[in-house]
């Protein structure tokens, strides 16, 4: 049984139950180990939440990259509208985005620091991927030409706006709040001459 098999199945468990409603007993039911041997590989729960949250961080910024490679849009506004698209199809239907919505809503709070400290260098790859798109839309003048880093805080507001209604409404509602958002984000930093 690899370190990483445990991960996986920490991970899961973590996203779906809650770090607080998950006892090694559990990780090592869905492993299919006996509790014990956990502790061949982790010191305690506390040690394998902190290497899935690691983990977790790290196949976020990976998976952010790949993507940021795929979506290479013509235009401005196709581009910034995919990336926006792929993160919240991303951060709502896969299991890593469920985690990051449990522990950064609910976070058990002698994790509170780390937490903040994985968000934020997630948040810094999607700022790398998404601030060359601003400039280059304030360069060709087809964005107004407001700081990039006010169109950045605008950006994240929008998503981390949907990234709690996404718990609240069916895929469809969601997806249909998802759009609209993004028209009226668009119009507002849209150059209104172009």
């Amino acid at each position: 049984m690899t370190k990483e098999t445990i991960i996986d199945e920490s991970l899961k468990l973590f996203a779906n139950y809650g770090y607080e409603n998950t006892t090694l007993a559990n990780i090592a039911e869905a492993v299919g180990i006996k509790k014990p041997s956990l502790y061949n590989h982790f010191d305690n729960k506390e040690d394998i939440f902190l290497h899935v949250l690691y983990d977790v961080g790290e196949r976020e910024k990976s998976h952010l990259m790949n993507q940021a490679e795929a979506i290479q849009q013509d235009s401005v506004a196709d581009h910034l509208h995919e990336i926006y698209r792929v993160y919240l199809e991303h951060m709502a239907h896969s299991t890593e985005g469920m985690f990051f919505k449990r522990v950064t809503f609910f976070p058990p709070e002698e994790f509170a620091d780390e937490i903040k400290k994985v968000f934020l260098m997630v948040e810094d790859c999607m700022t790398e991927i998404i601030r060359p798109v601003f400039e280059r839309g304030k360069e060709m003048e087809i964005i107004r030409p407001l700081s990039t880093d006010t169109l950045t805080s605008a950006f994240y507001t929008l998503v981390d706006g949907l990234f709690l209604e996404e718990n609240f409404y069916d895929r469809d509602v969601f997806e249909e709040r998802q759009e609209a958002s993004w028209q009226i984000f668009w119009l507002g930093i849209k150059n209104p001459e172009h």
